[in-house]
């Protein structure tokens, strides 16, 4: 028909503002005190997050919790695949350095979706969405290489391949959140209490002792708040309303925000490599927005 329909452009922008609130978690941990570990932080998000998330359904309507009816494996499958993020995106970065993993982890992701949408709900993607991600892919390997300061990239065969289970684990969250057919906030509580469980023992085996320091309280504040407890609900309400696919590209919106809070608060700057890859990012996320077929 001739326009947008409510829901997609309700899950086209809910996916845009997870995306744009989770660009801000690299700045925030650049604040954390020493010792504050990306994988230890990684762990400590989603357990929090979990417990918070868990503590606003039970308050807001908690019989839709134990109203039966869950898709247990779908529970499962969104609970194992983001904490199989963290561990696999933060090991891979450590090992093959934030250039080579960051490109192969978030870059990945959106054509891994794509597939997972195509083989588990038979979603067929649009010529405009493989114009769009492919332009939004080649802005983000841009902007990362442009971010390197020229440096040589490190690179690790076993690193590399850590970042793709990263992408994959990612892609696989979103295929469970969209089996489990329950409203999203009970959805996301449900998942995250699990997950941060499955997180438990990466927390507990790390030093957590920056978290009892004002700023790293503060830092784990904001880290639970807003890059886990509000871009993952609105995440979950994108991933009920428009394709797998379509999702994950427009979730390229996260490495924009970084590197404009990188550039404002952090005293960062691109070389021209990096400010084209900006600008192309750009161009297949909004070609994509603004499509009214996709979604």
């Amino acid at each position: 028909m001739g326009g947008f329909s409510k829901n997609a452009m309700k899950g086209t922008l809910c996916v845009l503002g997870a995306g744009m609130c989770w660009g801000t978690t690299g700045t925030i941990q650049a604040f954390a005190p020493e010792g504050a570990s990306s994988l230890t932080v990684g762990a400590a998000r989603v357990f929090f997050s979990g417990i918070v998330l868990m503590a606003f359904m039970l308050a807001k309507d908690g019989r839709k919790l134990f109203s039966g009816g869950w898709n247990v494996r779908g529970v499962l499958l969104a609970a194992a695949g983001l904490a199989a993020y963290q561990l696999t995106f933060f090991t891979a970065v450590r090992m093959t350095g934030v250039a080579v993993g960051t490109m192969v982890a978030i870059g990945a992701a959106p054509p891994v979706a794509g597939i997972c949408g195509r083989l588990f709900f038979g979603e067929r993607l649009s010529a405009r969405w493989y114009a769009a991600t492919v332009l939004a892919v080649a802005g983000c390997v841009m902007l990362v290489l442009g971010g390197n300061g020229g440096g040589a990239l490190k690179v690790s065969a076993f690193g590399v391949f850590l970042a793709f289970c990263a992408a994959l684990s990612y892609a696989l969250e979103g295929v469970g959140l969209r089996m489990i057919e329950k409203g999203p906030y009970e959805t996301i509580a449900v998942v995250s209490i699990v997950s941060g469980l499955m997180a438990l023992p990466w927390l507990l085996a790390g030093d957590v002792s920056w978290m009892f320091e004002p700023r790293g309280a503060a830092c784990m504040a904001l880290l639970t708040f807003l890059s886990t407890v509000i871009p993952y609900t609105l995440f979950t309400i994108g991933v009920q309303s428009i394709k797998l696919g379509v999702v994950y590209t427009l979730g390229l919106a996260e490495p924009l925000t970084a590197w404009f809070l990188s550039t404002v608060l952090l005293g960062e700057r691109l070389s021209p490599l990096g400010m084209t890859g900006v600008a192309v990012l750009f161009a297949g996320i909004l070609l994509l927005a603004l499509s009214k077929k996709d979604g």
